[in-house]
């Protein structure tokens, strides 16, 4: 008798397929939670971790499009582009395609912005972010600079502290390369009337320090109006205030006769160009060109600091005002509440760590910017220590200016921050 055997072998395993399975399975076992039994703390776990691995997804997403856009693998389906190839073949925007794609041939190019996203220090929004400051003219320098600005921006709690530093690596790096600085683009405004209603439509953007000096005053007279409407029993929303604030500047500008008012701006200046700090108090950066059409007009201050964090400055008052309280907006920059609050210091309260009731000192050391939701509401509030009462002496003043004039002029292979 002859014996046959039927030989069971294991099915080959596509990779491919096995990758993409546990990826679809790990989705569907997030979906599959129930969310709402879930404890806080459970709750913030999960969403931060999937944040996180959502920008691993996204460092993997770019490698594998990269790939495939270079292998050349979409050509025979003989689309124009790898952008609309890879748009039609996933249900997506062309254009949106070809920006990822663009973005995912730089990435390739940046192992420690990379590495970073993985090892989960920085987000895929660093990733982009880096991308539009590493222009085509820029790369180079990028390249050289990466592992200074991933370190940077690792340390940094908050993006728009982020976006700050690679604005200011930028304008380095402009100047680096000897390219003149495109002025900033000029405000522009469009104003139409309907004729049956009167109903008039605005539109249009301002510049920088013009939409600073705007918005400030906007933000003043919103805050007036607001009040009035408290004491009357007014009910308007946000954006009609607004529209009453705008038309109030009108009609008091309008009304108004004399010398014009100087605008009412504050800007953070460093002390040597090459360092390039030059911001509103609003955090936006802007260029030393970008304020040369205001000085005239500049009402200037200047703070001596010492360190990061002290002041050359001394007041007994009571109350945070004056010197003392821009001081502190300067050094602070935005609200210095522990759960990183993004609120510019120029539009937050100077508050006191220790009450002034419980022997708190008004002092640079005992005082802090503080958003008004979170200084007002003391459930919100939390609890820092005051840094270290010191006295500024004549001899501490000296010291810093010297130190200062050496940073002003340092050795020529002494690397500079960016912030």
């Amino acid at each position: 008798m002859e014996l046959v055997t039927d030989l069971v072998t294991d099915p080959v395993t596509d990779p491919v397929e096995e990758a993409l399975a546990e990826v679809h399975a790990a989705v569907d076992r997030v979906l599959a939670l129930d969310v709402g039994s879930l404890s806080g703390d459970e709750l913030d776990r999960l969403v931060v971790g999937l944040r996180r691995e959502r920008s691993r997804s996204m460092v993997a997403d770019a490698h594998v499009i990269h790939r495939w856009e270079a292998s050349g693998v979409w050509r025979a389906g003989r689309a124009l582009n790898a952008g609309v190839a890879l748009g039609n073949s996933t249900h997506g925007c062309h254009r949106v395609a070809g920006a990822e794609l663009g973005r995912a041939r730089k990435l390739e190019n940046m192992p420690h912005t990379r590495q970073a996203v993985l090892d989960g220090r920085l987000s895929f929004e660093h990733v982009e972010l880096f991308c539009r400051a590493a222009t085509a003219e820029r790369f180079a320098l990028f390249v050289r600079d990466e592992l200074l600005l991933v370190e940077q921006c690792a340390r940094l709690r908050l993006f728009d502290d982020a976006r700050r530093v690679v604005r200011y690596w930028a304008d380095h790096a402009d100047d680096e390369l000897g390219r003149a600085l495109a002025g900033p683009e000029p405000s522009t405004l469009y104003m139409s009337r309907l004729a049956d209603s009167g109903l008039v439509r605005l539109d249009g953007s301002l510049a920088a320090i013009d939409g600073e000096i705007v918005g400030n005053e906007l933000d003043r007279l919103v805050r007036e109006l607001r009040l009035e409407d408290r004491a009357k029993g007014v009910e308007r929303t946000p954006t009609q205030r607004r529209a009453a604030a705008l038309v109030r500047m009108a009609t008091r500008s309008a009304g108004a006769q004399g010398v014009s008012p100087r605008p009412l701006f504050q800007v953070i200046v460093g002390d040597h160009t090459a360092r390039r700090l030059c911001e509103l108090a609003s955090g936006v950066v802007v260029t030393p060109a970008e304020l040369a059409p205001h000085i005239d007009a500049a009402v200037m201050e200047t703070f001596l600091f010492d360190g990061p964090s002290t002041v050359v400055a001394v007041s007994a008052r009571r109350t945070f005002v004056g010197q003392l309280r821009r001081a502190i907006q300067v050094r602070d920059r935005r609200c210095q509440h522990a759960s990183g609050c993004p609120v510019p210091a120029a539009a937050a309260d100077i508050d006191h760590i220790v009450p002034a009731a419980h022997g708190g000192r008004t002092s640079q050391f005992n005082g802090r910017a503080l958003c008004s939701t979170q200084n007002r509401h003391h459930h919100l509030r939390d609890s820092p220590s005051p840094r270290t009462e010191r006295t500024i002496t004549a001899l501490d003043e000296l010291r810093c200016r010297l130190r200062w004039n050496y940073l002003a002029n340092p050795p020529p292979d002494e690397p500079l921050p960016y912030v």
